[in-house]
């Protein structure tokens, strides 16, 4: 079995040994510089659009379309703008009234406040001197009674409670419940 050693043409030399590797070297480099992010395809498109008979078989350059559609009337942007910024200072008035309107309820509210604070002090310095001395409900409920009934209820109380009640009362009341009271207890509430 003789091994029959081929010769390659000078062609075929340089298509395996220089064409077929750069054209493999210029692929890869081609695929890692678009993972890198830049535009390697775009450049190879445009670059093929300008060559004469292959712009007729490739589509428009998309980059040139978007350009065309994009370009507006400069008085028309302008007029956009001028737009845009009205309604910017319209909705800037409205925020501004919306903001003393706030204010202004924020301040009636902490008006408010303060009256409720006030209020509860007047309210808790009433109750406390009913809810601290019961003898002021006492006194009501005696006087409203028949003043014999009563100076014998308050003749069977302490002496320092019966003075109590009947510092609550109004003379006129003081003096009715006395009178019926018996003389020794009243002499002792009226001495001490």
């Amino acid at each position: 079995m003789q091994e029959t050693e081929r010769r390659y043409s000078g062609l075929e030399w340089v298509f395996y040994i220089i064409i077929l590797p750069m054209l493999f070297t210029a692929l890869l480099v081609g695929i890692i510089l678009q993972f890198l992010g830049y535009d390697i395809t775009g450049k190879i498109g445009h670059a093929t659009r300008s060559l004469p008979v292959i712009n007729k078989i490739l589509p428009a350059d998309p980059t040139v379309a978007d350009a065309d559609k994009t370009a507006v009337d400069p008085a028309k942007q302008l007029q956009d703008a001028q737009d845009q910024v009205q309604s910017l200072e319209s909705s800037k008035k409205q925020l501004e009234t919306d903001l003393v309107k706030k204010d202004s309820e924020i301040e009636s509210l902490k008006k408010q406040i303060e009256d409720l604070k006030k209020k509860p002090d007047a309210q808790k310095d009433n109750t406390a001197t009913t809810a601290v001395d019961p003898y002021v409900q006492q006194a009501q409920v005696y006087s409203q009674m028949n003043a014999t009934k009563a100076a014998l209820i308050i003749g069977q109380l302490s002496v320092t409670e019966a003075k109590r009640i009947l510092a609550k009362m109004s003379n006129e009341q003081k003096a009715a419940i006395l009178e019926k009271m018996d003389p020794a207890i009243a002499s002792k509430i009226l001495s001490s």
